[in-house]
């Protein structure tokens, strides 16, 4: 279950998240956007691990930090920033969870601009800083992008183990770890209790 309170605390946090994880722009490597993450980011455990992270980008030129970039997501078929890309490739199962995604979005508020497709990693992220579930009956429903998000950084992570200390991939495990921080688990889960069959 999504911990709407906890969640409402970090959105605006997510935007950073977002742009750490997209295709490079000046924008991360100018000191303003450092100053406005200390400002803005949520004082969560991750908080100093990204500002060390951010400031090592900062040591790059543009075209370095993007020339990365495109060897890591673009070049490599090992690593996606679309999330249902690992489990469903291509299939029709994921052109249906696309369209639920993107179906998400606009229940709270949020459009697609452009071609990115709805799974894609940093598109979520703005979609959390963007959207608006406050007084929603429908808060629970995001469970569906938690489920994606939580799915795909997984294989994503696994397939990229032998560089876990790559800075994207490290924005990733934190990632994984700030969501995770929003889900509350049930006494089942906490006690390690798993229901099989039914009756």
């Amino acid at each position: 279950m999504i911990n709407i309170e906890k969640l409402d605390s970090m959105k605006g946090g997510f935007i950073y998240l977002s742009r750490l994880i997209d295709y490079p722009t000046q924008q991360i490597l100018e000191p303003q956007f450092l100053d406005d993450f200390k400002a803005n980011y949520s004082d969560t455990p991750e908080k100093d691990e990204l500002i060390d992270i951010i400031t090592a980008m900062e040591a790059y030129s543009l075209e370095e930090i993007k020339t990365h970039y495109v060897s890591l997501f673009e070049l490599n078929n090992r690593y996606t920033l679309y999330m249902t890309y690992y489990k469903m490739t291509d299939s029709r199962e994921r052109g249906s969870l696309l369209a639920k995604l993107k179906m998400l979005y606009e229940m709270f508020g949020v459009q697609i601009d452009g071609t990115e497709l709805s799974d894609y990693l940093p598109l979520m992220l703005e979609f959390l800083t963007y959207s608006d579930w406050n007084d929603d009956y429908r808060q629970q429903d995001l469970d569906l992008l938690f489920s994606v998000i939580e799915d795909g950084t997984y294989n994503l992570l696994q397939n990229s183990k032998e560089e876990s200390d790559d800075l994207y991939f490290r924005v990733i495990s934190i990632i994984r770890t700030e969501l995770r921080s929003c889900v509350e688990q049930s006494q089942s889960e906490q006690s390690g209790i798993t229901q099989t069959g039914g009756e």
